[in-house]
């Protein structure tokens, strides 16, 4: 049969062990030997003895080196000691022939029944060895066959029949030994084998093992990376006894589950040593032997929770200032309203940064980040410490406050707006951060948290309509004011669409002369009826992000048109001015858009005007728009300073700043000749245009005696009804040519 090699090894082994039987059969046959030496002193008999005490002496001290071989490691020399054991075997043969044949019968019965006694040593000794053992019962046998043949006695040969079956008995038992030894040999290897493997997994696996048993008492435990006596703690202990006592009821639902030849499992947790809390995924199932014990498996599952509880963290937070996110907000509205009696529970707020875009575009997103953080820190400080603070996208920020009436919300507002007023630092700059905040009662404002947040969007809105940097809390009316801008924004998306944006020109007159210097380009648009609309009903959409880029590019585009044309059709127009706004100048690029579109259609810049008020001089952007109208200026393009006196410029700004024009505001031209301090601030910015060299152009002329008051008052031009309205294109060059063949200003005036 085949045997592995493991086990053949150990077999082969066994020449080395069974000392007893080794010693026995050694001193036996040196006893036979001597009483043979005894009976009959012969040389034959004197040798054999001689013989059988070396060989056994020999056989001895192979013995003894192989066994220290085997424990030391090493492989004994089991080639010798076989070869040894079958020069040892066939002594006994030789011998035992001698006895018989010497016709002394009581030496030839000692003699066989030493043999045959040596046979039987041989076969227990050897039966791990069973060829070994065949040839050496062979070679001890074979000479007392022979033996029975000679001699002279007439029932001696039957020994010739006897041995050859007793051969066969012998070494069929000897097989069969053998194959039962390594039968048991195989099971213990494999036994052992499987243990170790199984202490293996136990060792390398990252889960706890129990075995209870049928009292559900642990009988069994491995903890990974434990040592015996964490292990030894829990011997004998009651399953339950180690869950916590919420468990309890999961835990006698998972035994119950378990004996009834179901798999249980339940998630639970305990505190370790040090009092850290871990969470574990159990296990329970029942062990198929018919004993009623069970099996418990736990896994560490404490890192996975942590992960679905930062995952969780993460979906209900944002990521960038760590405050609770829109989905989170939404929640806790729908929560409070649910709660919510017929009295005012609470408030939202709805805080927007001011400006934000302008900073971020300027100073970079990681200054625009630094800033949202720093804002968030600023609403934690002025929140109490129940209000709910969250970040619900972009520069959108809100704030839920156990508020019932306005002054308590007013309260909150003030602290922000008070930690506001601190500037915010970074990269070296201070940087002014206000914020506009609109404020809807929970449940005064809606049942709904849409109907809430609407309403505090609606009032934020307010807010940023009335000046910005302030608190609007939410009141019916403003519904209004929201609906207007809704369709100013939805109208002005409609004529972009169609493409209705069509530029008028107002005439601008010398009044020294009562010539047309220029003209200054309007937007006009058409609604779906097709009537022709002022700006103001799309007033809204100027400050829209996303339209207010559209409608100046569109703006632009027609105009310059139409003063190509002008300029190829030789018509004489002057200039053109076209009003511009900060955001364009934000928006970056202006200076390189325009100027090669004026010479891909043939436009002179002394023929174009660029009109801006002074708040593009201001914020942080101020020194970009500076850089833009220098190198506007230096092509030639005039720069015009619209609605001055109105704003906040300073003088200073007149210097810095490339301006070639002043434009006085109608505020101021329509109270001329009844106002005297319109005409005391009129009068004063003609002066101080021309001390500075600016020309100097009056808006809103309506009537004949404003234009008298500010020809006295030498003022270089007048823009207004009193000449014309914004005429569409097609309409210039007849005004043109009216103007030109009206009679001088001076003659008019006599003859009316």
């Amino acid at each position: 049969m085949s045997v592995p090699e493991a086990i053949a090894v150990q077999l082969m082994n066994g020449l080395f062990t069974s000392v007893p039987i080794f010693l026995g059969g050694i001193m036996n046959i040196s006893a036979v030997a001597a009483v043979a030496a005894s009976r009959h002193p012969s040389a034959a008999f004197i040798g054999w003895l001689l013989f059988e005490i070396a060989l056994g002496m020999l056989r001895l001290a192979i013995l003894v080196h192989g066994r220290r071989a085997i424990r030391a490691g090493r492989t004994p020399p089991c080639l010798l000691s076989a070869l040894l054991s079958c020069v040892w075997a066939g002594s006994v043969g030789f011998g035992t022939y001698l006895c018989i044949t010497s016709g002394d019968w009581v030496l030839a019965t000692i003699a066989c029944l030493s043999a045959a006694a040596m046979v039987c040593g041989i076969c227990l000794r050897n039966f791990g060895t069973p060829r070994l053992a065949a040839i050496m019962v062979f070679l001890a046998l074979l000479p007392c066959v022979v033996a029975g043949l000679r001699t002279a006695e007439p029932i001696m040969p039957i020994i010739s029949v006897q041995l050859p079956i007793f051969f066969l008995t012998i070494f069929s038992a000897s097989y069969s030994l053998h194959r039962m030894m390594v039968s048991r040999m195989t099971a213990l290897n494999d036994l052992q084998r499987s243990e170790s493997l199984n202490q293996t997994i136990l060792q390398a696996s990252p889960d706890y093992t129990l075995i209870l048993d049928p009292t559900d008492r642990v009988i069994f435990c491995n903890r990974p990376n434990s040592a015996d006596s964490d292990q030894d703690s829990l011997m004998g202990r009651e399953w339950m006894g180690l869950l916590p006592e919420e468990d309890h009821a999961l835990g006698i639902q998972a035994l119950e589950d378990a004996k009834a030849g179901k798999s249980a499992n339940l998630v639970t947790h305990h505190f370790d040593a040090s009092g850290r809390k871990r969470w574990f995924d159990i296990i329970v199932n029942e062990i198929c032997d018919g004993s009623g014990r069970l099996i418990v498996v736990s896994r560490d599952i404490t890192h996975q929770k942590k992960s679905e509880e930062e995952a969780i963290w993460m979906a209900r937070h944002d990521a960038l200032t760590g405050l609770p996110n829109r989905a989170l907000l939404q929640d806790r509205l729908d929560q409070m309203l649910d709660d919510a009696g017929p009295a005012m529970t609470g408030a939202l707020l709805i805080v927007d940064v001011d400006n934000f875009k302008s900073i971020n575009d300027t100073l970079g997103h990681d200054a625009g980040d630094a800033l949202l953080c720093a804002f968030a820190d600023h609403l934690r400080a002025a929140a109490a410490g129940d209000d709910i603070v969250a970040r619900t996208g972009g520069d959108e920020f809100a704030l839920i406050l156990a508020a019932r009436s306005d002054a308590e919300v007013e309260r909150t507002a003030e602290k922000i707006f008070e930690r506001l007023r601190e500037p915010f630092a970074h990269g070296g700059r201070l940087i002014d951060c206000g914020a506009s905040i609109g404020a809807s009662f929970i449940p005064r404002d809606g049942k709904l948290r849409s109907e809430i947040m609407k309403a505090a969007d609606i009032a934020l809105y307010a807010a940023k309509a009335g000046g910005r940097a302030q608190l609007r809390i939410f009141e019916p009316a403003m519904m209004v004011e929201v609906d207007r801008h809704q369709t100013m924004i939805a109208s002005a998306r409609y004529a972009l669409q169609c493409d209705t944006i069509i530029p008028h020109y107002q005439p601008k007159i010398s009044l020294r002369t009562s010539q047309v210097v220029g003209f200054e380009a309007l937007l006009r648009w058409r609604d779906r009826d097709g009537e022709l609309r002022h700006p103001g009903l799309i007033q809204a959409a100027f400050g829209d992000p996303v339209l207010s880029g559209p409608l100046s590019e569109r703006m632009l585009e027609r105009i310059l048109d139409d003063v190509g044309h002008w300029v190829r059709a030789g018509i004489a127009f002057g200039h053109v001015a076209i009003n511009v706004t900060a955001a364009d100048f934000r928006r970056g690029g202006f200076v390189e858009t325009i100027l090669p579109r004026l010479g891909a259609r043939g436009v002179p810049p002394s023929c174009i005007q660029i009109e801006v008020t002074e708040t593009v001089f201001l914020g942080q952007s101020a020194e970009d728009v500076k850089d833009a109208l220098r190198r506007l200026s230096d092509h030639g393009i005039r720069i015009a300073l619209d609605d001055f006196g109105t704003g906040y410029a300073s003088l200073s700004h007149l210097n810095q700043f490339p301006v070639n024009l002043l434009k006085i505001d109608r505020s101021f031209v329509e109270k001329i000749g009844s106002n005297a301090d319109a005409e005391a601030i009129s009068a004063t910015v003609i002066n101080l245009g021309h001390c500075l060299g600016l020309e100097v152009v009056a808006e809103g002329v309506e009537t004949a005696d404003q234009e008298m008051h500010l020809m006295a008052m030498g003022c270089d031009t007048g823009q207004g009804f009193l000449y014309s309205k914004a005429m569409p294109m097609e309409d210039v060059e007849a005004f043109l040519a009216f103007r030109s063949r009206t009679v001088p200003r001076r003659e008019r005036l006599a003859s009316g």
